[in-house]
């Protein structure tokens, strides 16, 4: 078992366009958003290579509740996370 820790989860918002045109709108196709921070990426990483992990850390909020959402989804993580609902 191997435990990461990540002191700053964060969301990260990904957007995929077509193209890019500078000074007009610009519409997406696909947007994902995924849980992220250090010792997240690692455990994420550990998962895919069939590695039993804890991810350890704080969280808050929506960013939080989501954070845990994906990785419990995980085969190989169990998520910890000291939490404060705000």
């Amino acid at each position: 078992m191997i435990y990461t820790i990540t002191f700053n989860p964060a969301l990260d918002y990904i957007v995929r366009l077509d193209h890019l045109t500078p000074g007009t709108i610009n519409r997406t196709e696909q947007e994902y958003v995924l849980g992220g921070g250090k010792g997240i990426n690692v455990s994420i990483v550990l998962n895919n290579l069939g590695m039993n992990t804890t991810a350890l850390g704080f969280i808050a909020g929506f960013t939080g509740d989501e954070i845990v959402r994906q990785l419990n989804n995980l085969v190989y993580v169990k998520a910890l996370f000291a939490s404060r609902k705000v």
